[in-house]
């Protein structure tokens, strides 16, 4: 498939769908540019990524569910801090409140440690932030 086709695929299309039902409208513009980037690797991460795995693959987790296990795989590695930020917003907007998150907080302190916890504590409050700088 050439890249000019991989936005008409079904997967990317559902790929889309789902980045669009979780993340603000301001963030769609970052699909556009990991395109321009590299349509190759635009088709892994929308297609395959949102389209495949989210939808086809793993049908019996709902989003909130989904979204938990990847925040706390983010924090587990404490690598990538714009990520964190991003999916404890996706959280938000698919249903999971400000507490539920800052208790995913505390379950994941047994398993990854204070350190690890304290810089993703530090990112969600600011994700919180944003999150509600938007709404006003």
């Amino acid at each position: 498939m050439s890249s000019q086709d991989y936005k008409d695929s079904k997967n990317y299309k559902k790929g889309i769908e789902v980045y669009a039902s979780k993340y603000e409208p301001q963030r769609m513009n970052r699909l556009d540019a990991l395109y321009e980037f590299s349509p190759h690797l635009a088709d892994v991460v929308i297609a395959h990524g949102l389209g495949d795995v989210w939808v086809n693959k793993t049908p019996s987790l709902s989003v909130p569910q989904k979204e938990i296990a990847v925040l706390a795989s983010l924090i587990t590695s404490c690598t990538v801090h714009s990520e964190i930020k991003a999916h404890a917003q996706c959280l938000l907007n698919v249903g999971i409140t400000k507490e539920q998150i800052k208790e995913l907080l505390v379950l994941l302190t047994l398993y990854i440690g204070v350190p690890k916890i304290i810089v993703a504590k530090q990112l969600i409050e600011e994700a919180f932030e944003e999150y509600d700088a938007a709404r006003q």
